[in-house]
This record gives C-alpha cells, structure tokens and sequence, in this order.
C-alpha cells in the first residue's frame, strides 16, 4: 500500500539555486520563484503551453492575461510599440524602472495570445529586486511573473503555504525569500498614466 504521506509530497524540484531553477524554466518548465512582495509562477513569456498550464494551476481566466518581467528597460521597450506611448508615459517608466512598477502598454502584434489575454497590450515590469532581475538574465528571456494564488484569492507570501498549496502543480520552487515588499506590484496605463492598482510599500 504506498505511503499517503510520500504521496502528498512536492513533485516540485526544491532548491535555493537559481541557476538551477532558470533550467528548469528554460526546458518548458514552470517555477515558483520569489518576487518583490510575493512569490510568483514564472514561465518563459513565449511558451505557450506554460502560460496555459499557469492559467490552468491559477484557475485564472485567459481573458485576463498576465505580467511579464524582464532584465531592464531595453528588453521590455523592445516587447512595445513604443511609437504609441506619450512622452510622459516613457519618462515615467524611465523614472520608476527598474522598480515594482507594471505598466500596461501597446505590444507588438506577434506576442498577442494567452499572454496578454488576446488583447493588444501587454503588462511589463522591470524589478530593481537583485534576485529576480539576475534570474531572469539566467533564463535568458523575459518572464511570465504571476502571483501564487488561486484566482480570486489572497497572494500567498509564506513558503511553506506555497509548497503545500502548489508544490505538486509546477516542476521547481526557487526557496529564497522575497524582497520584502508588502504585497504585490502597482500597475499603471501606459497610454493615460492612471494607477490601475496600488501597490505594496
């Protein structure tokens, strides 16, 4: 008879290395990894398949898209049609990038999809947390970054709730704390500058 205990364990590679974890995102995978405020799954941007598979462990309408994250502003401007963004919106995002700032911005038409939620913009953010910065350097491309959470539910922040919770849906969990921030990032329109969501602080 096998061991419900063993059977309830984490099918989720553990590990405090990110050079391992940004493997396993560059095989196809998705990981758990630590962001700003809370932690986050993470897959490369352009799989398809992995976006979908986080929607699905989120319960999380495709409609709704998800957050990307990328290196610095170079590798998110060259995701935008920077040609449609005000002035203001470009010497904002030069302002508070690299930072816990999203903005949702025109992108370029071959990256409509589950991504952006089939809709012709796309939400980007360019950390000023050290770790998360330099793992996405690791994988080599920009990053889906969406919070571990059932939809509609509170982030979660302790890591053990997250292990518990989603350990057996993803193929890693990098266990390194977050940055510190209280909750998630704040997102701002790129096209008329509003705060659609306030940040953590």
């Amino acid at each position: 008879m096998p061991n419900p205990a063993a059977a309830a364990a984490p099918a989720a590679v553990l590990t405090d290395k990110p050079a391992q974890a940004a493997a396993l995102i560059k095989a196809g995978g998705v990981v758990i990894c630590p962001t700003e405020g809370v932690y986050g799954f993470s897959c490369l941007y352009d799989n398809e398949a992995a976006v979908e598979r986080i929607l699905s462990i989120k319960g999380r309408s495709a409609a709704k898209g998800l957050i990307t994250i990328c290196a610095d502003v170079q590798q998110a401007l060259a995701l935008v049609k920077t040609a449609d963004l005000p002035d203001r919106t470009l010497q904002l995002l030069r302002t508070l990038w690299p930072g816990p700032h999203t903005f949702v911005m025109p992108c370029r038409n071959e990256i409509t999809g589950l991504l952006t939620g089939f809709r012709p913009t796309i939400a980007l953010r360019v950390p000023s947390f050290t770790l998360l910065s330099e793992f996405i350097e690791l994988c080599g491309r920009p990053l889906v970054s969406t919070s571990v959470n059932l939809s509609g539910r509170a982030p979660l922040k302790d890591l053990d709730e997250v292990t518990a919770q989603f350990g057996s849906a993803v193929d890693g969990i990098l266990t390194l704390p977050c940055q510190g921030l209280s909750g998630p990032s704040s997102i701002h329109d790129g096209l008329t500058g509003t705060l659609i969501r306030q940040g953590g602080q």
